[in-house]
């Protein structure tokens, strides 16, 4: 049985070890000897890369993310946005189907999933228990300025024939002027989302 909780655990042990990033071979050993049931995956590999450069995966003795930009390098940048796409897609995709575990009664509407509106594409489009339009938008990573704008340009588009519209920003984080901004908007909801990986021990 793996001496690890979680790969995250290995992801920061590793690091401590290599002092860097090991390799993705390296890891990916690494991975499929502790957890031999993960689906891991280069995206799974670019993300964890990309969080410990950023911070948001903390690692002892590891260098502000200032103090590291100027080390990353074209395909690190690379590899992270690969990884945030396909983080995006995969959000996408889990919550196509489960839409009310962002809030009870929530349903799609017809073809509300990437919803074409004169604005752009909405990426999911519901009802709420009362009958009131929700606009859902999702990031992958963590939510700025312009995640909150492209809501807002949604659901002002849809006003035009709706009355009452709510809107929802789902990422992993949001920057604090987001935080701010959304505290003068009652119809806007931040929620915040956690990736997890499911592990199964079979030998």
């Amino acid at each position: 049985m793996s001496e690890y909780r979680t790969i995250k655990e290995l992801v920061v042990d590793a690091y401590i070890s290599e002092g860097s990033v090991p390799s993705y071979e390296k890891l990916t050993s690494l991975v499929r000897q502790h957890f031999p049931a993960s689906k891991w995956k280069k995206t799974h590999y670019a993300w964890y890369k990309s969080k410990i450069k950023t911070g948001e995966i903390a690692v002892p003795g590891q260098a502000s993310e200032r103090d590291m930009e100027h080390e990353l390098e074209d395909s690190d940048i690379e590899e992270a946005m690969e990884a945030s796409i396909s983080l995006e897609k995969d959000l996408h995709s889990y919550l196509a189907v489960r839409v009310h575990e962002l809030e009870p009664g929530l349903k799609l509407v017809a073809n509300g999933v990437e919803f074409q509106t004169d604005a752009g594409r909405i990426d999911l489009l519901a009802k709420d228990s009362n009958g009131n339009l929700v606009v859902i938008e999702l990031k992958a990573g963590k939510a700025k300025d312009g995640a909150l704008g492209q809501l807002l340009g949604y659901m002002g588009c849809l006003s035009v024939a709706e009355s009452t519209i709510r809107g929802l920003l789902v990422a992993s984080g949001f920057e604090p002027r987001v935080v701010f901004a959304a505290k003068g908007l009652p119809n806007v909801k931040l929620v915040k989302y956690q990736v997890s990986f499911s592990l199964q021990e079979i030998k």
